[in-house]
């Protein structure tokens, strides 16, 4: 492909998630996406062959972005600090996301592609888990329950983006001044 190929398809997906992020994966229409990427229908036609395909296409690359930005605790550096950073860097890219953010925490969408935002959320809660249970081991941390507060930790860190997706202004002061 060549760069106007890439800018056109990029753009297309960008208007895309902006359109499922707004009004649903049900309720966003082909014509929508076209109107706010400003190209013809045909257009859209030779990069995706569906919406359902851009939508996954979209989801895909959320899924991968994040999974590159959790990393495993290693053993040789302050776990705590870690655990920081891994949130920090989840935080940070949802909310320079926040239609794609969207999309996957408010799962706008039809249940086959729900599958694969679950299947994300049950790799990070065995991310999680298997930290918490190293920390166990090298007694920094109290024998537990390791999945469930796994899930305790996965469900802070959506509720806080969720927050800072709607609300923004006060929860983002806060986190500045505590991460």
């Amino acid at each position: 492909m060549n760069d106007m190929s890439v800018q056109t398809r990029e753009r297309i997906i960008k208007a895309a998630a902006k359109e499922f992020a707004e009004k649903g994966f049900y309720n966003t229409q082909i014509s929508h996406i076209v109107e706010s990427a400003g190209v013809a229908r045909g257009t859209f036609y030779i990069y995706f062959k569906s919406k359902e395909e851009v939508f996954e296409e979209i989801l895909k690359k959320v899924v991968e972005d994040l999974k590159e930005r959790i990393k495993p605790v290693d053993i040789s550096r302050d776990p705590v600090e870690q655990v920081k950073e891994n949130v920090k860097r989840v935080i940070d890219y949802a909310l320079e996301n926040r239609e794609l953010a969207k999309i996957i925490l408010f799962r706008s969408c039809e249940p086959n592609y729900a599958k694969i935002i679950d299947c994300f959320f049950e790799d990070v809660v065995n991310l999680i888990s298997r930290s918490l249970e190293k920390g166990i081991k090298l007694g920094i941390l109290k024998p537990h329950d390791t999945e469930v507060v796994a899930r305790v930790i996965l469900g802070g860190v959506k509720e806080v983006i969720k927050s800072l997706i709607c609300k923004r202004k006060l929860i983002q002061k806060k986190l500045r001044m505590n991460f």
